[in-house]
């Protein structure tokens, strides 16, 4: 987890599902979708700072500029809000690829994001029963019978992108933007 004094300031966070889909319409009018690709998160930050803190925004670039992952949260995203509370276990050991996760008792609702203990990897619930989840995208690593289900305090895993501008403008306040996709 990158830890930045209050010195700097992330704001205009922005996380967006990047879903590699076409749409067709057949010549019966059906309405056809289909995922051409992996389903991974982008995101988008601004950090803001006064130039004489600069040293700890540089040491960020430097330590992370280079391809190497980092952990940052997703502020009020990663914060739960719904009815489940204790744990959430998957009840049985699945390959990746499934996208039905056999649970414990739950609430979690649809639309809501979770993670596994054993890999960073972001899913979406796309439908639910009481004893099952169906999450999207289909998932990337096995998950073990009794694993943790996170769904409070996410964060991203991700990397920087190649095509940040780390100029940094000779002024008392600085602002420099950010972007960066997930890495799992």
């Amino acid at each position: 987890m990158i830890n930045l004094s209050k010195n700097i300031k992330v704001s205009a966070v922005n996380l967006k599902s990047t879903e590699p889909k076409y749409e067709h319409t057949s010549w019966t009018g059906q309405v056809i979708q289909r995922l051409t690709g992996i389903q991974y998160y982008e995101l988008d930050f601004t950090m803001t700072f006064n130039t004489k803190d600069r040293s700890e925004v540089l040491a960020f670039i430097g330590e992370y500029g280079q391809g190497k992952a980092f952990e940052i949260s997703l502020g009020h995203l990663s914060t739960y809000v719904g009815n489940q509370t204790g744990a959430v276990n998957c009840t049985a050991t699945l390959p990746s690829g499934n996208i039905v996760i056999p649970t414990n008792t739950q609430q979690l609702g649809i639309g809501e994001l979770i993670q596994f203990s054993n890999h960073k990897k972001i899913y979406r619930i796309i439908a639910r029963t009481n004893t099952s989840l169906t999450i999207f995208p289909a998932l990337r690593s096995n998950v073990q019978a009794g694993e943790m289900i996170r769904y409070n305090g996410i964060t991203l895993n991700a990397v920087l992108k190649a095509d940040n501008d780390y100029s940094m403008p000779i002024t008392t306040i600085v602002e420099m933007k950010f972007s960066a996709t997930e890495k799992f």
